[in-house]
């Protein structure tokens, strides 16, 4: 009997890009698959769309719950997987039709895991017509517990680990650790996950194929909205990245220059997206920024972070010397 591998597909509000996902998975040169639709309480036509295919398609099945967000969704999904290796796609993406064949194979070869996979990432306009793709790639290579020291800690590495829809995950992992995504955060609730998955891994294969279109579509809004937590949950992220590298037996040194790094990023983006927020006027902006920069531990960052090129050199000065409305101004440019 093949080996059975679930695809859970969270949905919402997706009814235009729902039939490209679909097709896409039922088109896949594997055929012992089952496709787990997760409707999240969409209140577009995604739910009747849902049935109509699970009504069409033996190997479909069809959750539907109120609305709890993307973690929840999954989580959903989870409890309804019966398949050996379970993967997560976004309901707005698409697969290459190749995928779970290629993957199952890199598994089963390696009794991997995971297989951490990498992506086409599509530009589309409002008309959805390809604009340019970006390639991101990860490297063929095999890891187990003794070599995870080996494993290569540079931003492109941490950028794969920080998807769950670049993963072929090995269902048992999930299951005998009581796994789930932790409901009720954003921006942040892949990496939150997969980081105590790796942690629990005897083998993981990376593979340079490409396997899913991520899609980059232009943000249609009246504005763009700052979150008041979001450099809070950017912390949450690094500290899943800390751990594991810890866990990795990284050295002392690569862990805390990654973290600095990567909380000096996250100050970056933080200012970036509070200066071109709507719900927040200009007195709001510096007070925020206020409290970010008199914390101890940013300050503390800022004196020991090592940078190169001339701009995040500027942006360190203004950031240790408070210069708060020049911040703003720079990155409204």
């Amino acid at each position: 009997m093949s080996i059975k591998v679930s695809i859970v597909v969270p949905i919402y509000n997706v009814e235009k890009y729902l039939n490209r996902c679909l097709k896409s998975l039922l088109d896949q040169s594997y055929s012992n698959i089952e496709i787990i639709l997760v409707n999240d309480g969409s209140p577009d036509k995604s739910p009747e769309m849902c049935d109509e295919y699970a009504r069409t398609y033996q190997n479909i099945k069809v959750v539907h719950k109120v609305n709890g967000g993307l973690s929840d969704a999954r989580n959903a999904g989870l409890e309804v997987a019966t398949g050996e290796y379970i993967m997560f796609i976004d309901s707005d993406d698409y697969a290459e039709t190749n995928m779970i064949e290629k993957l199952l194979d890199i598994a089963t070869l390696n009794n991997s895991d995971v297989v951490i996979f990498g992506y086409f990432s599509d530009h589309v306009d409002e008309n959805e017509n390809l604009l340019f793709t970006r390639d991101i790639q990860a490297i063929n290579c095999n890891y187990n517990k003794k070599s995870f020291k080996e494993i290569p800690i540079v931003d492109e590495m941490i950028g794969l680990f920080g998807y769950a829809w670049n993963k072929f995950y090995k269902s048992d992992v999930i299951r005998f650790n009581n796994m789930k995504f932790i409901k009720g955060i954003s921006l942040v609730e892949d990496i939150v996950f997969n980081g105590p998955f790796l942690m629990q891994c005897e083998n993981i294969s990376f593979v340079e194929d490409m396997f899913i279109h991520y899609m980059q579509r232009p943000r249609i809004t009246l504005g763009n909205k700052f979150y008041e937590n979001y450099f809070d949950l950017k912390l949450m992220a690094i500290e899943s990245v800390e751990n594991l590298l810890v866990h990795w037996n990284k050295s002392e040194k690569e862990v805390i220059e990654n973290k600095r790094n990567a909380e000096f990023n996250a100050l970056k983006s933080t200012v970036r997206l509070l200066s071109v927020a709507n719900n927040y006027d200009n007195k709001e902006k510096v007070e925020y920024l206020k409290k970010l920069f008199n914390v101890t531990d940013t300050q503390l960052l800022l004196k020991s972070i090592n940078v190169d090129n001339k701009k995040d050199k500027l942006i360190r000065f203004l950031m240790k010397t408070k210069r708060y409305q020049v911040l703003i101004k720079l990155y409204q440019k």
